[in-house]
This record gives structure tokens, sequence and C-alpha cells, in this order.
């Protein structure tokens, strides 16, 4: 069996997958109004286009369009295939708007799903490569905009204060992925945009605010300008002699349940 021949059959393999998770709305669902909402994704390297209708109100993720934007996401090394977060699509989308950029504007995806193997070799190369990088789960994209500046991208994912993200100016790409709200700045030592840094401090001022406001009781997460590339946060060590804290809630699930409860039919209450 060809490569392609296996790459093909690798997106066969995710279909179920995709359609018992795809059309589940995230949790931290991008600004959108509640029109259809379509995208064009390109690969530069091999040219390989995709231009669907992901969501429709009233009847969610497509996932037929989610397997097409999957395969479009899959490791060109193994032609290995998983499911794409629908909330990343949505970031993209939300960007492409905020940037002016009509809606058959291709976003150029240079790179998207990683393999463990293929991150791995990667980042013995590479130190903007995480070890434990969010593109090993189909969670973040390494993109750009004809016509867009990299900074104007990065600006506004900043203003937007979901999932991490990074301007790469010397290759001219915007980092963006579903984990915790956050940037870093590259190993090239190139100088974070001005625009960059007002955004940043605008929500570190709103976030002080926010904890004075509630009185210092519960965190507010900020950018981290030193966190290392796209690695999550390192989990605290626990206190000897004492018992393990519960663990943090599992987004994923929390999305799920929430978007459940929220699609349930209104049951009416019977006449007694």
């Amino acid at each position: 069996m060809t490569g392609r021949a296996l790459g093909m059959l690798a997106v066969l393999t995710v279909a179920t997958q995709l359609g018992g998770c795809a059309t589940t709305p995230p949790l931290e669902s991008a600004k959108l109004d509640g029109a259809p909402r379509s995208v064009v994704l390109h690969h530069p390297a091999s040219g390989e286009t995709t231009s669907v209708t992901y969501w429709r109100p009233g009847d969610g993720y497509d996932p037929a369009a989610m397997r097409e934007i999957a395969a479009l996401f899959r490791d060109r090394r193994s032609d290995e295939v998983i499911p794409v977060d629908p909330a990343l699509i949505d970031m993209l989308v939300e960007l492409r708007q905020r940037v002016g950029a009509p809606p058959e504007s291709p976003i150029r995806i240079t790179s998207g799903y990683r393999s463990s193997a293929s991150n791995a070799s990667l980042a013995r190369t590479n130190a903007n490569v995480a070890e434990n990088s969010y593109h090993m789960r189909g969670q973040a994209a390494d993109f750009s905009i004809a016509g867009i500046p990299p900074s104007r991208l990065a600006e506004e994912a900043a203003a937007m204060q979901r999932g991490g993200y990074a301007m790469y100016a010397h290759t001219g790409h915007v980092h963006v992925d579903t984990g915790p709200f956050r940037t870093w700045t590259p190993k090239t030592g190139e100088p974070r945009a001005p625009q960059i840094l007002e955004a940043q401090a605008r929500a570190r001022a709103r976030a002080q605010a926010l904890a004075q406001k509630s009185g210092g009781k519960g965190r507010v997460q900020l950018a981290d300008a030193g966190a290392k590339a796209d690695k999550p946060p390192a989990k605290p060590a626990k206190a000897p002699g004492k018992s393990a804290a519960l663990a943090p809630p599992d987004l994923s699930r929390v999305r799920v349940a929430l978007a459940q409860v929220k699609e349930m039919p209104v049951q009416k209450t019977a006449k007694r």
C-alpha cells in the first residue's frame, strides 16, 4: 500500500472520532455570529487547498468538512491524521475576520498536526519547537494570510486573549493554539512588535482591575512573555507530607458537557 493510500486510510479511521466530537461546540467558542462558517485552507508546500463550510446553525460542526480539514492538517512526513480542535478553526476564522480579509482568502497552513516522531525530529534541529507541542494534539497551527503582516495577526491574537500565540517574523508566520492564553519570544532573538506589547499591557491592566474588584479571589492567567514555545504549563510539584491537590478539570470534557446541556430542548411544565 502506498503512502498516499495509507494517508487516506488514516482519514477514514478517524471518521468515527470526528463524527462524535466535531459537532460539539467548544466552550470558548469564537465570537462569530450565527451565520454559516466557511474557511479556505491552503498548504503552500504541497499546493493542496480545502474550501469547506464547516459549521451551520442548527447542525453545528459538519463531520465531513472536519474530516477534510483534518486531512489538510495531516502530518506530511508520516501521512498520519487526527481530528482537529474545532475551536482552533473558529480562532483562525475569527482572526481572518478581525484583520479584514475576505472570506475567500486562503489561510496558509505551514504546520498543522505533528506526530510525536515528527515533532521530536524537528525539536532536535529547531530550538523553537516545543517537546510537548500542541501541534501533537491537533490544537495548533502555524499560518499566514497573504497581504496581512504577521504583526497584525499576532496583534489581533493578543487582543482576543484566547489560546497561545507567537509571531515568527523570520519565517513570516504566526502560531496559534487552543491552550492557555500566553505568548513567548521566539529564540531567534527578534523583537516583539510594539502593537503586541501594547495589547499585552492592556490585557494585564484588565486582569489586575478584575483581581482588585474581586478582592484577590480567583486567579487570572496573563500572557507570559517568558513562556517556552507552545509548551503547556508545568504541573506544580506536590508538597511532601500533604495530600495531592485535586486535578484541574479536563476542558474538553467540560466543553462537551456544557454543549450537551445547552442543546437540550426546553421541557414544558406539565399541566396538573
